[in-house]
């Protein structure tokens, strides 16, 4: 391997221009080193920005909910209630089975059988098959009622008419539970539009304060079962 030799000339070069060549790795060192804290900068400018800008939302959210007008204490405590009986925290074979009969009270149409399709259903949903009986009049009835006027949030996925068996009706019924945890450090979103749809929501619920769920041993149980709720 031969050993690199500079010749003469650009050895003469480098040594003449010397200044210059050190002059000029200072400066690119320096302009890296701007470049890089610049760079660090901007990063943190746009973090603090997105930052304030969270904190400018938070504050007008506040800033609304002060302006909002709030109902009081009593009707808070009210609207409480009836939102965790419309969604419990936890399901109850006995809450439904309550449910289910004050619809059928309130509306004329008789459930007389309920199956649970445990493979649709979930943690937070209860899938339930009910099959009733009753004219035009009550299955228009208990279909105008039954989202909330037993008390419990329900929806339908499925209505089928069996024609051979008296005009018996079979309704896919979906009930729903879900656990609210308390987090402290969740953010306040409230406007006055909540509140309004409350209280539409209140005038389709019947909810009486007053009535408490029967306990096992007080409630009528007379449906035939096709399979138990658990």
């Amino acid at each position: 391997m031969t050993n690199l030799k500079i010749k003469p000339f650009i050895s003469r070069l480098i040594q003449e221009n010397i200044l210059y060549i050190i002059t000029c790795i200072f400066l690119v060192a320096i302009i890296g080193i701007v470049i890089n804290i610049s760079i660090n900068k901007l990063l943190k400018l746009d973090k603090d920005n997105e930052k304030i800008s969270k904190e400018v939302v938070e504050l007008r959210n506040r800033f609304n909910l002060l302006n909002t007008a709030i109902p009081s204490t009593q009707e808070l405590e009210q609207n409480i209630k009836i939102l965790n009986g419309l969604i419990p925290n936890m399901e109850d074979h006995f809450s439904i089975i309550y449910t289910l009969d004050k619809l059928s009270q309130k509306t004329g149409f008789i459930i007389t059988s309920y199956s649970v399709n445990m493979k649709a259903s979930t943690t937070n949903k209860l899938k339930l098959t009910i099959t009733g009986i009753g004219d035009t009049s009550a299955f228009m009835n208990f279909l105008e009622s039954y989202n909330f006027g037993g008390g419990r949030l329900i929806t339908s996925d499925k209505i089928e008419l069996n024609s051979k068996v008296g005009k018996t009706i079979k309704i896919d019924l979906t009930f729903y539970n879900k656990k609210v945890g308390t987090d402290y450090n969740q953010k306040l979103v409230i406007n006055e539009k909540i509140f309004k749809e409350i209280e539409t929501l209140k005038t389709r619920v019947d909810f009486n304060f007053d009535e408490v769920i029967p306990q096992e041993n007080n409630l009528d149980l007379d449906y035939p079962k096709k399979t138990t709720l658990f």
